[in-house]
């Protein structure tokens, strides 16, 4: 039987996909800490792929602006810039405002979507009632993170949508680098649930508005702890 050039490829194309997904979970939730180097040999060890697919999940990184390809010196986890983080936030403040609006009117006319976000508020109703901890905190981090995926997935324009979930990796990201204050769960619990009690009465204004204000005071936090906290990460 001839084997097709597509399903020959198949194999090696799955390493990759694993290897880019394990470097860019870790890179995402801080285990790779900005500026380590990513040794293509350790890596082949680590994972058990060849290097070429070591070396095309690392292209894919660069290429996500997660690694940093320096000639002659090979690769390494991105570091982080205070103007990195602005132009980040500056950037969602144009799209999820425009990406909320629309998922606002598409509640409207779907009631599985509107049950879907209405069970979210009620998680974080519940999440709002518990004393601080750090299980609350990663609770409410991995609840808004699939309130920001609903609301990618209920957006109707495909630019709009891939835009956004492209930026996602760097917002998980700039999240763990920061230290995020305890405090500021409480506050952002708050937000979260004005723009969903504005999605589901369908007042898209009020949404968009309430998610621009959560980023602005997103950003602020976030160059706070930042700028105070460790060096390496950053490139001041």
């Amino acid at each position: 039987m001839v084997t097709t050039g597509a399903a020959a490829a198949t194999p090696e194309a799955s390493k990759v996909d694993v290897v880019h997904r394990m470097l860019r979970r870790e890179i995402e939730h801080g285990e790779l800490a900005p500026g380590t180097p990513l040794s293509e040999l350790s890596l082949v060890e680590r994972t058990g792929a060849s290097r070429t697919p070591v070396r095309e999940a690392l292209r894919r990184l660069a290429g996500e602006g997660l690694v940093d390809l320096v000639p002659r010196q090979g690769a390494r986890v991105s570091r982080v810039s205070l103007q990195s983080v602005r132009d980040l936030f500056d950037f969602r403040a144009l799209v999820e405002p425009a990406a909320v609006r629309q998922a606002t009117e598409a509640v409207a006319g779907d009631p599985e979507l509107r049950r879907a976000f209405a069970e979210m508020r009620g998680e974080f109703v519940r999440i709002e009632r518990r004393a601080p901890s750090p299980a609350r905190s990663r609770e409410f981090y991995d609840l808004a993170d699939r309130f920001d995926w609903a609301v990618i997935g209920a957006t109707r324009n495909e630019h709009l949508r891939r835009t956004i979930a492209e930026l996602r990796p760097h917002t998980t990201r700039l999240r763990n680098l920061s230290h995020v204050d305890p405090g500021r769960v409480d506050v952002s619990v708050a937000e979260h649930l004005v723009i969903c009690d504005a999605l589901l009465r369908g007042d898209a204004d009020e949404a968009a508005a309430r998610t621009a204000e959560h980023l602005a005071l997103s950003v602020a936090t976030i160059f706070g702890n930042l700028a105070s906290g460790p060096g390496d990460a950053l490139d001041l």
